[in-house]
Parts: structure tokens; sequence; C-alpha cells
């Protein structure tokens, strides 16, 4: 019989896998923000926001895009934006279209964006019909150990430590909220043009993943930043209304 204890250990580590594709950008991210876009009224704030130093009096956060990427570019003035940023990866740079939502998608390797957290994988992705920079997802993924899953949890730590520092509206904020048994929503805000930052820590822990030989064991613990310019009208292919 499994240690109780030992359970409920495995149990707090283990988060599963949300999305699978990097360059994921639809219908079940507008799905996943729809369903938080308000806290209930009688929820108390998130402990990382009342952690944080007050932000009366700073300017408003906005998100426009991921460093040199601003959300509206096009293609070329990304992969410009790309080998400004990142430029002995640049020439890894590679191109896909999502098979269902129609988006190009240009994704890069880079190491250690933040010191010490190991290679990631930065997803550029172009609407369907405008042709243009509509979201960028960040994706850390453990190398299924424990010292690479305790870089994984700092990492989703510190993103939400410091986008809780900025001055998004209150009521837009959801931090540390389980959104299902195995998928935790790290931070979620949006500026006041309502674009969104996303931070998603999914997965399992490889102590929960080896507790129970029996349970089918989830992926690997892995951490995904989304900056969405419209996560409730995502630029996608969808069939018309009529159509079928």
């Amino acid at each position: 019989m499994q240690d109780p204890t030992r359970r409920s250990a495995a149990q707090r580590l283990s988060v599963a896998i949300a999305m699978s594709l990097a360059g994921y950008s639809g219908l079940a991210w507008e799905r996943a923000v729809r369903a938080q876009q308000k806290t209930p009224a009688d929820e108390s704030p998130p402990a990382a926001a009342r952690d944080q130093p007050s932000t009366q009096g700073e300017p408003p956060a906005a998100i426009e895009g991921f460093r040199n990427a601003r959300f509206g570019m096009s293609e070329e003035q990304v992969r410009q934006a790309v080998r400004k940023e990142f430029p002995s990866a640049a020439a890894k740079l590679a191109s896909a279209v999502n098979p269902s939502e129609k988006t190009t998608v240009l994704s890069i390797g880079v190491a250690d964006l933040l010191p010490d957290t190991g290679a990631a994988r930065i997803s550029y992705i172009f609407g369907y019909r405008s042709k243009q920079l509509i979201q960028i997802n960040v994706v850390w993924a453990s190398a299924d150990n424990a010292p690479s899953d305790d870089t994984i949890i700092a990492t989703a730590n510190s993103l939400r430590d410091y986008f809780a520092s900025q001055n998004y509206p209150p009521d837009s904020v959801v931090a540390n909220r389980q959104l299902a048994d195995n998928t935790i929503l790290v931070f979620r805000a949006n500026d006041r043009e309502g674009r969104t930052v996303l931070l998603v820590l999914s997965g399992g822990a490889t102590a929960a993943r080896s507790d129970d030989k029996k349970a089918p064991l989830p992926p690997p613990l892995t951490l995904r930043l989304s900056y969405i310019l419209d996560a409730a009208h995502p630029d996608i292919f969808r069939i018309a209304k009529g159509q079928f």
C-alpha cells in the first residue's frame, strides 16, 4: 500500500499537460482565458499579488509582444527582430503552418532567457488572415529529473512575482489557481487594451511520476508563457457558420 504522506506530496507536485503544441494559439486557450476572466467577488486577491509592493502611481502595464518582437509585425520584421535578439541561434529559426488553425509559426530554441533556466522554445504566431504577429509562446520543458523540475518551478515563481509587480488592472489578475487536477494557472492578466499574459505550469514532477507505477504517467513538467494580442477572438481559421 502506498504511503499516504508520499501520495499527498505527489499530488501537490503533479501538474498535467495543458497544450501539446508550442505554436498553439487558438480555441483551447480562448476557452481557458474566458473561463478565468473574472475572479469571484468573494475570493481574496492572490497571495502573489498581495505580497508585491503597491503599483499605485506607476504607469499601466502594457503587453506589446516579447522583447524586440511586437504585435502587428510581419513575418520578415519578426525574422529581423530575432536576428538582432538571438544572432547565434537565428539560423535555426524554423517555419511551419498549424494544420488546424492555418496560422504560420516561427520557432527557435534559445538557452537561458533568464539566468540558469536552461533551454526554452520561442514560437512567434502569425494570424491566419492578418499575417501579422498575434501571439508569442515561450516554453520550458523539464528534462524529467529533480534538478530540472526545481528549475522549472523556480522559473514559474520568478515570472509570477515579476508579473504580479506590474500595474495590471486588478480585476484581470489571477494567480496560483488550479485549472484541472494537474494544471496550474500560475499567472494571468490583461492590460488596458485587452492583451493577455498567461503563465501555465503543466505536466508531472519526477517524484510524482515515479510514485504510482500503475497510474498513467503525465508528461514531464512544462512551463508555458504566452503573450496574446486577442485571446477572446484569435485570428485563426474557423469553418464559417452554415458552411457544413
